[in-house]
Order: structure tokens, then C-alpha cells, then sequence
């Protein structure tokens, strides 16, 4: 298993409680397996104990058959008391399928490796399959057993050796069904060694099944099958390079965005994160159908980056912002996918889009105001610094008139009824904090 090497900060109870309350591994849980999982939970190392964190590790892979890391964690937890006598059992099960399924596969393994074979084999599947049968008597039943293997190695915690069996399997196998399982078991195998190139091939052949126009299969079933595949793929578009520019292109296509709103809407949050992270001019392309996505999507799911996206665009509720902005860093920080990139330049990025704002809805505003807006007491004023101008304790907001007409009208006609709603509040005392409370994670 490979170990997360990302050093954690060190949060206040307040951080904790925010980051306890928008974790969703909770939710991740059914659409990964136990091997991909357990990074996830490993991660959760700096808002949960040490023991709280070992145990939930335990409990997540004493099903498989990782015999030396049950144990290790066993110790850990229970120090001086025996392992339990099933257990015991389970051990030498293992070992004796292990040394079943070695013996079976080793010499089809040893012809599949030899030169002689390698340079009569041709990409014509059913010639390989009969070339095999013929000359060295290896058939449905022997092929059967390199799938076998490959599950029972990628169970033990062997990813590479795991990787190659399902490979070897695929290559001459015609039963769809478990090609299929042996992708998802290759995909698996190549994230947690973190070959991050070979993942995406795999996660490509997996989306030219899934997303095929004969795909056997039920709809249910097509859409769980796309749901997982989100999932993965988180693993591979925040490590690989421009890997977030292809999560935006995949998850705004009408299949995938329809599959996020029907199963899994807190994917929203790494949707949201890829549009801020990008460049400027994509992120303009794309935050109208982000605008929208979020706004479909409130009454089920809501988290901090959900919640920014409602108040810069929809309800202009800035008096949010400060809580909002803190509850978004302590995200960013120890979100499992989200913490592998640039928190700093993300967090940044996210201060642009409230300067933004608020300079479409103010003319001046104190400095006090702003640093509170966006979270911040050193008042960098970022990426729309131009447009500010800072006069003892009071910010000076110009305009930038640039875009369409019918931009600028749009934006103009935004601002006026965000002062209006303004003084009527203050006219009448109407409360305009009648939204809906962000739906508490875990």
C-alpha cells in the first residue's frame, strides 16, 4: 500500500469541527473498493486520533488478504492480546490458495514470457487463443486461472504482480463480463502504484465500454458503472499533468454531469475546484453551466465551494463570505484529492472571484470589509488589483468596462438590484439569510 507523504497542518478545534463536517469519505465508500479507500482514510490523520484513524483502517481491510498489515494493526490496537483463532485459520487458507494458484499459473506464465511465443503471437485475439491451445495446451481453464490469480494477488496487496496477471487474462480472454472486472482490477492496481499514465489508459478503455452506444446492459446500470468511474478517475486527473482541464471536459458532458446530479452531486466540490483552477478564459467559458449545476443541485448537496459559487453568483450574500472563505481554505487543505495541488494559488484564485464580485457591486468599500470578503489580513488584491485603489481605510472600486454591451448591462443591472435588495433590507429589516444550511458530512 502505498503511504501518503503529504504533510498534514496541524488544525485548531474549529478547523477540525469544518473539516469533520465536509468530509466525504463517507461518501466515496460505495463507489471505491477497500484498497482505493484506504488512502483516503489514512488521510483523515489530522482531524481524527491516531487510534480512531488505525482502527478505521482495520476495520476497512481486515476482509482482504493483507495478512502482514492486519496484524501489524491488530498489535497496534489490542497490545498483548492474542489474534482471534479465525484468523488464524483465514492465514493458512490464504497461503494454501496461494500456493495453489502459483503452481497452476506458473508454467502458462513461463510460455506466455518465452521469445518463441512472444513473436508468434499476432493482435488477432482468436488466432493467439488457438495458436495457444494447439501448441501448448493452454485453454479456457488455464486463462481462467491468470484471472483468478490477478484477484487474488491485487486482494493480497500485490498490486504490480496483480496488474500483470489481469493484463496476461485480458489479452486472451473472451468472457466480457470478467474483462471488464479485470480492467477495474487493473485500474485499481495502477493508481495505488501511482503509474499515473497507465491509469489513464485504463480509465479510457473503461470509458469506451461504459460509454458505448451497445453497451450490454441495463441504464441503472450503465449509471453506476459511470458513477465509479468518476470516482476513479479523481485519482488520476489531480496527479496527472492538465489532468484537471480533462475533469472539466469529462464532467461537463451531459452524460457525466447528468450522472453527478443523479448520484454522486458532491462531486461538484472537485468540478468546481478544477473551473477555479483554470486558466482564466476557460474558467469564463465554463462558469455559466457551473453557475447552473450548483444552482439544480442546493437542495441536495452544499459544501463551502458550492456555497462561494451561490453567494458570488446567485444570492450576493457577502456577509457570508468571511465564514464561507474559512470553511473553503480548511477544505482545500485536507480534502485528499484537493490537497495535492497548489492550495495557496487555488485559495487565491477563489480571492480573485470575490474581488470580482464585490467589484461589480460596490464603488467603495472599507479595507476592514475586504479583508474580511476574502479571508485574508495582508489585502493582496490579487489578479484584479488594478481596479482598487486603496486610500487610507477605504478601498476606491473602479469599474472594469470591458466585455459585450449587453455584458455590461447585464453586470450594471446585477449591481442595481443588489443595492436595492440593500435598502430594503435596511428600510424594512427583511432577513435575506432565509437559504438553506449547508447539509452537515459525516
Amino acid at each position: 500500500m502505498t503511504e501518503q507523504t503529504t504533510q498534514q497542518p496541524k488544525l485548531t478545534a474549529e478547523q477540525i469541527e469544518i473539516a469533520q463536517k465536509y468530509d466525504l469519505t463517507p461518501k466515496f465508500i460505495q463507489f471505491l473498493d477497500r484498497h482505493l479507500i484506504y488512502p483516503l482514510v489514512e488521510n483523515l490523520d489530522s482531524i481524527y486520533t491516531s487510534k480512531e484513524v488505525e482502527s478505521m483502517e482495520y476495520d476497512l481491510l481486515k476482509e482482504t488478504y493483507m495478512t502482514k498489515f492486519i496484524k501489524e494493526k491488530f498489535d497496534h490496537l489490542y497490545p498483548g492480546k492474542e489474534l482471534p483463532a479465525e484468523f488464524i485459520e483465514k492465514e493458512k487458507a490464504i497461503e494454501q490458495e496461494f500456493n495453489e494458484l502459483d503452481k497452476a499459473t506458473s508454467k502458462t506464465l513461463e510460455i506466455l514470457a518465452s521469445k518463441d511465443v512472444q513473436e508468434s503471437l499476432k493482435q488477432d485475439k482468436t488466432y493467439n487463443r488457438e495458436y495457444l491451445s494447439k501448441n501448448h495446451q493452454i485453454d479456457d481453464a488455464k486463462i481462467l486461472e491468470l484471472y483468478k490469480f490477478g484477484k487474488f494477488q491485487y486482494n493480497r496487496g500485490d498490486y504490480v504482480v496483480a496488474s500483470d496477471l489481469l493484463n496476461n487474462f485480458r489479452l486472451l480472454s473472451v468472457n466480457q463480463d470478467l474483462n471488464l472486472s479485470a480492467t477495474w482490477g487493473k485500474i485499481s492496481s495502477e493508481i495505488i502504484t501511482e503509474s499515473w499514465s497507465d491509469a489513464l489508459e485504463e480509465l479510457n478503455k473503461l470509458r469506451e465500454i461504459i460509454d458505448n452506444r451497445h453497451f450490454k446492459g441495463t441504464t441503472l446500470d450503465q449509471l453506476n458503472k459511470r458513477t465509479w468511474l468518476i470516482h476513479f478517475s479523481l485519482f488520476i486527473f489531480f496527479n496527472s499533468e492538465n489532468g484537471l482541464e480533462s475533469l472539466v471536459d469529462l464532467f461537463f458532458s451531459s452524460s457525466y454531469l447528468s450522472t453527478i446530479q443523479a448520484s454522486c452531486p458532491w462531486i461538484l466540490r472537485y468540478l468546481i475546484v478544477a473551473v477555479i483552477s483554470s486558466k482564466p478564459q476557460l474558467r469564463q467559458k465554463r462558469l455559466r453551466d457551473l453557475i447552473r449545476a450548483v444552482q439544480i443541485e442546493d437542495y441536495e448537496y452544499q459544501d463551502p465551494f458550492t456555497n462561494l459559487i451561490q453567494i458570488l453568483y446567485v444570492n450576493y450574500e457577502l456577509d457570508r463570505l468571511p465564514a464561507v472563505m474559512k470553511q473553503v481554505k480548511v477544505v482545500s487543505d485536507v480534502d485528499f484529492f484537493i490537497s495535492h495541488l497548489n492550495t495557496a494559488e487555488l485559495y487565491k484564485n477563489a480571492q480573485g472571484l470575490v474581488l470580482e464580485t464585490v467589484g461589480k457591486l460596490y464603488k467603495v468599500v472599507s479595507t476592514e470589509q475586504l479583508k474580511e470578503f476574502i479571508n485574508d489580513e495582508s489585502l493582496e488584491l490579487t489578479s484584479t488589483k488594478e481596479n482598487f485603489d486603496v486610500q487610507g481605510d477605504k478601498v476606491l472600486i473602479s469599474s472594469a468596462e470591458s466585455g459585450s454591451v449587453y455584458q455590461q448591462v447585464y453586470e450594471k443591472t446585477k449591481a442595481f438590484n443588489f443595492k436595492t435588495n440593500q435598502l430594503l433590507n435596511n428600510a424594512f429589516g427583511i432577513n435575506s439569510h432565509n437559504h438553506k444550511q449547508p447539509t452537515q458530512e459525516a
